[in-house]
């Protein structure tokens, strides 16, 4: 698998698909038993509809960087705490390292 492949999947996996998966949660659940959700859903629902596409839209800003912050520490190029050693991520079926660029594949593809 090569970087851009990568990061496409992830992209449309963590980003695309989970976005849609909180969207429908928030606008078809009603009751909720997780402390998190109990609270977040009425406020949810007490808002319009323009509010709730900017609730959503931050959400997104929030996954896209925490995204970009974990390919980062994967590329070596964000802090990486104590993490002492270089990170190579490769594929089962090549040798071939697929880390060093992801950030930068990622924010291009989110026009950053």
């Amino acid at each position: 698998m090569n970087p851009s492949t990568f990061v496409k999947l992830l992209r449309k996996t963590v980003i695309e698909e989970n976005l849609l998966s909180y969207q429908k949660l928030l606008s078809t659940t009603k009751e909720a038993s997780d402390p998190v959700w109990k609270s977040i859903l009425p406020i949810y629902h007490n808002l319009n509809e323009e509010q709730k596409v900017a609730f959503l839209n931050f959400l997104r800003i929030v996954e896209i960087n925490t995204l970009s912050h974990v390919l980062g520490i994967l590329d070596g190029s964000s802090s990486k705490y104590e993490i002492s050693e270089d990170l190579v991520l490769i594929s089962d079926q090549s040798s071939e390292k697929i880390n060093g660029d992801l950030q930068d594949i990622f924010l291009a593809l989110e026009g950053y």
